[in-house]
């Protein structure tokens, strides 16, 4: 579990970084994470990426296949992407981890998946997965943008797990 809570503490890192340099990923997942030595996950694929220097916000006007399952609920029903979308996409990327991979909305066509965001409904909290980060992944998917935390707040917040966490960690050793 610990090995699981620092690769989001790299990605939360890596984002923080994309954030501050005021650029969109906008394909946020697990399969645009790739791990390097020691096992530090660096996020990848910057092939959907915009620039928002200008704006704070990118409006998508073209169309194109883009991954729903991981998608904010303003860029789902506005076309808008921001560092907040990308904050929504980041607690489905931490879904991902906790589940070892499994796929986001498992078994749902994008409308139904779309009308169960509409309607509030996210993702269920994983088996394994200790409820602080199941929290803090729900507070990526708050439908405001403006309610979702930054990723420096992200990161110092799986930080804190991690910290509390350990103290359970070495009674098992």
């Amino acid at each position: 579990m610990e090995q699981l809570i620092r690769f989001g503490i790299d990605v939360a890192n890596g984002m923080s970084h994309l954030a501050a340099m005021e650029c969109v990923h906008r394909d946020l997942a697990a399969r645009n994470v790739l791990l390097g030595e020691n096992l530090v996950a660096k996020v990848s694929d910057f092939g959907l990426s915009r620039d928002i220097y200008e704006n704070s916000e990118y409006v998508k006007s073209t169309k194109s296949k883009l991954p729903l399952r991981w998608m904010a609920y303003e860029s789902l029903f506005y076309n808008v992407y921001t560092s907040q979308s990308d904050a929504w996409s980041f607690g489905v990327l931490l879904w991902e981890i906790m589940t070892m991979g499994k796929l986001p909305y498992e078994g749902m066509k994008g409308k139904r998946m779309m009308d169960l965001i509409k309607d509030g409904g996210r993702l269920e909290q994983p088996t394994p997965c200790p409820d602080e980060i199941y929290s803090i992944m729900t507070t990526c998917w708050k439908t405001f943008p403006e309610d979702r935390p930054s990723f420096p707040q992200l990161k110092a917040r799986l930080e804190r797990t991690l910290q509390d966490f350990k103290p359970y960690t070495s009674l098992l050793t």
